[in-house]
């Protein structure tokens, strides 16, 4: 009968089966509580920067697994709406993409943005021909050509 009265003062935590306390607010212990809400601050704060963007489309961009979004939206804490949007192709490689607000998938833009810099890297590392910084002589070329 102990045996009985214990297990109803305490519950375990959801994810990592530590005991809690029975009259605690979440179903998470503290440290898992807050890998959690970190976890959903990405979310907020790229929703708030990308409105209407899809569970898929925060997998590419934020690497959070779509079964943990959708807990979320289980749990009340996030919203599905409808999405017109949905068949958007990247610009480069003509892969679908699951939102209208990026113009490449994410594997694109790690490409483009790494032939940026190496084009950067290439015109800083250029040398400068002295034969290339010559005077304009536009008045010797007027009067040889009249």
């Amino acid at each position: 009968m102990s045996k009985n009265k214990y297990s109803k003062q305490m519950r375990t935590c959801k994810r990592c089966k530590i005991a809690i306390h029975e009259n605690s607010l979440y179903d998470y212990c503290p440290t898992c509580y807050k890998k959690i809400q970190d976890v959903f601050d990405k979310i907020r704060e790229y929703l708030r920067k990308y409105p209407g963007a899809t569970a898929y489309e925060m997998e590419q961009r934020l690497r959070i697994p779509v079964h943990i979004i959708k807990g979320f939206i289980k749990e009340g804490r996030l919203i599905e709406i409808p999405n017109e949007y949905l068949n958007v192709e990247c610009l480069r490689c003509k892969c679908l993409l699951l939102s209208a607000h990026h113009k490449y998938c994410p594997s694109c833009e790690v490409e483009i943005y790494k032939e940026i810099e190496i084009a950067k890297q290439t015109l800083k590392q250029s040398p400068e021909k002295d034969d290339l910084k010559g005077k304009m002589h536009l008045r010797t070329y007027i009067k040889d050509n009249r």
